[in-house]
């Protein structure tokens, strides 16, 4: 999607990169108003954003503390490979525990 078209609290799909190949920002991170920035700085002009899945939440829970829990729990594995199964296994499992205490 277009950096143009991102909207505070959408969840990005993928890594962003800079040129030598460095994260920038992580997949799984919900973006706020600083990291839209933070990308307009960098000279990214297009991200992958993941689909709105707070929006179908099947169990009647509040799409905002849905988005609350990912944020918190995509913040503590901010500095992890998120693609190292391992990890992405560990990621899924926690956010299952803590949307299962909704």
């Amino acid at each position: 999607m277009r950096l143009a078209e991102i909207q505070p609290g959408m969840r990005l799909a993928k890594d962003v990169h800079d040129p030598h190949g460095q994260i920038l920002i992580r997949a799984g991170v919900v973006l706020g108003e600083r990291q839209i920035r933070a990308l307009r700085s960098w000279g990214v002009v297009e991200v992958g954003i993941a689909p709105d899945e707070s929006a179908t939440d099947p169990g009647g829970r509040d799409p905002k503390a849905i988005a609350e829990i990912r944020h918190s729990i995509d913040m503590q594995f901010g500095l992890s490979n998120r693609d190292h199964p391992v990890i992405q296994a560990l990621h899924t499992l926690c956010l299952d525990r803590a949307l299962d205490r909704l």
